[in-house]
């Protein structure tokens, strides 16, 4: 707990500071204003979700004894399309996946409960507080829907649930320090105590989400922010399937430093493209090892690999031959979900735009840090 507030402090101090690898230092203001309303915001949230998870261990004391088992970990590179293969399995009702919601304002059991009797009587009442909750998401998150289009009620990446150990790489917005960096080469780089650290409150954070939703179903959790985590977790969790995907770099790439670019832009407002994006091209070259060489480490019925290529214009199919490789027994119902997405997939068009110039990622660099892998899958190249 000391390491811990620690923590916290040590990074409170670094946010009003940054000093992007020296490229950049000093205080913006911007940052200045950021920083005072995100601090006190943030440290109440995490307050209260420490509250509620202590209070589990009062009322729900159960939830350590919850096995977690298979889960499947849905991995690969940023927009390779993990979302879209996260929500094609959440169709499926084997599965239970996290919500926003739960992520960010209910990691606890008694949170839970408490917000979805809130929910029950705001119904009754004919949802004055939900239409209210929708309206200010739509405004709060509405732009985004190009990007990463979510909602509350939405899957998604269950690593924000490592948000109050620090073990969640998108607070690097906040706090650009190597040791967020580290996330991204954990396998690697992290060590034992790290390791071990993040894998405890992971399981933690399992087995409440399990308590709460059934302990029959299997976890599915997409993070492409678990890539090169996945050994610590196929160590962790001994029965876990992965699915890695991956895509053209020349998509992949410019289109994840263009996302990231976003948040910077509202955590900082000077120019830190040169650091970001140098900081991503190493990284991503990374996650394509990395998640290659896993996926090739574990027997053939605990892995797959998805190509956002094939994926995109056959989702049913893709994912039919996923279940086959795992032996897993598909239902009618699931089918026909499965059928109605591939009806819809045939009209999608990406919401995301940007231009490669203004995000200064050439045809030359792309060439050179990703030639492997346009090699290896037979990519157009830029």
């Amino acid at each position: 707990m000391l390491s811990l507030l620690n923590r916290y402090l040590r990074f409170f101090c670094l946010s009003w500071w940054p000093d992007y690898q020296g490229r950049i230092g000093g205080l913006s203001l911007q940052r200045l204003v950021v920083m005072a309303l995100f601090w006190p915001l943030f440290v109440s949230v995490q307050a209260i979700n420490a509250l509620g998870l202590c209070v589990d261990h009062l009322l729900f004391p159960g939830f350590r004894r919850v096995p977690v088992r298979e889960p499947l970990f849905v991995v690969g590179v940023p927009r390779s399309g993990t979302t879209f293969l996260h929500r094609l399995l959440a169709l499926d009702e084997r599965f239970t996946t996290t919500a926003l919601w739960e992520l960010l304002f209910a990691p606890s059991i008694s949170q839970r409960y408490f917000w979805t009797g809130v929910a029950g009587l705001d119904s009754r009442l004919g949802r004055p507080l939900g239409r209210l909750l929708m309206w200010a998401e739509r405004r709060l998150l509405g732009g985004l829907d190009g990007v990463h289009k979510t909602g509350l009620l939405d899957p998604e990446e269950d690593y924000l649930g490592l948000i109050p150990v620090w073990g969640c790489f998108l607070m690097v917005l906040v706090v650009p320090v190597p040791a967020l960096w580290q996330l991204t080469y954990l396998d690697r780089d992290g060590s034992q105590a790290d390791k071990q650290r993040l894998m405890t409150a992971y399981r933690r954070f399992v087995q409440r989400h399990l308590y709460f939703h059934g302990t029959d179903k299997v976890l599915l959790s997409k993070n492409p922010s678990f890539t090169p985590w996945m050994e610590t977790l196929a160590q962790a969790f001994p029965d876990a399937r992965f699915i890695g995907c991956v895509r053209n770099p020349s998509a992949s790439v410019p289109s994840q430093i263009n996302s990231i670019l976003i948040g910077a832009r509202l955590f900082d407002g000077r120019d830190t493209r040169d650091y970001w994006r140098q900081g991503f091209m190493d990284m991503l070259d990374y996650y394509y090892r990395h998640v290659l060489a896993a996926l090739a480490s574990l027997p053939e019925h605990r892995q797959a690999l998805s190509v956002m290529e094939t994926l995109a214009t056959a989702p049913a199919d893709t994912v039919l031959g996923f279940y086959r490789r795992f032996g897993w027994q598909v239902d009618q119902a699931y089918r026909a979900r499965l059928a109605e997405q591939d009806r819809k997939a045939a009209g999608y068009r990406s919401g995301h735009h940007y231009s490669l110039d203004d995000l200064g990622v050439s045809a030359e660099a792309l060439n050179d840090t990703f030639g492997w892998v346009y090699e290896r899958f037979d990519f157009p190249r830029p």
